[in-house]
């Protein structure tokens, strides 16, 4: 297994090479649907910037709500340990309430800073925690695969961009 400062600097590669592809997306293109019913490169990047948003946020205190305690455990191991050990997400996997993207989408300017400050941020307090988080849905959840989660989710969305 990896470990923290390791895992950080690949997830901040992946998180440079996502907004390096973003920031190339044709302006006719940011706000434009890839397919109906699916994203615009402005959403998906607004997606990723949440999930990092909600993900800092878990490392400075637990979030209420999500699956019951006895559930985690199974959760982490099944659902969060395929996403591992593929290293990717599930067809069809839906978004959380909370990590998703306004309908109207922001400015590609407004949507990289934020991703920007959300990642260094994210950054900062992995570097700052103990060796676990809790996990409104996955319970107790080792840093590096916490890490390695938020960059193989980084990943899949760069994929959705053009270009």
């Amino acid at each position: 297994m990896m470990n923290i400062v390791t895992a950080l600097e690949s997830n901040s590669a992946v998180i440079a090479d996502f907004h390096a592809k973003a920031a190339r997306v044709p302006k006719a293109r940011w706000a434009e649907s890839r397919a109906p019913g699916k994203w615009s490169p402005a959403q998906v990047a607004e997606h990723v910037a949440l999930a990092y948003e909600t993900s800092d946020a878990l490392l400075r205190g637990p979030a209420p709500g999500g699956a019951p305690r006895f559930l985690r455990p199974l959760l982490r191991g099944v659902l969060m340990g395929m996403v591992l050990r593929r290293e990717a997400f599930p067809r069809g996997s839906r978004s959380p309430r909370i990590m998703q993207p306004a309908t109207v989408p922001a400015e590609r300017g407004v949507v990289l800073e934020r991703l920007h400050a959300a990642a260094a941020a994210f950054d900062a307090h992995v570097r700052a925690h103990g060796p676990a988080v809790e996990h409104p849905f996955f319970g107790a959840v080792p840093l590096e695969n916490f890490i390695r989660f938020q960059e193989i989710h980084t990943r899949h969305h760069a994929a959705q961009l053009p270009g």
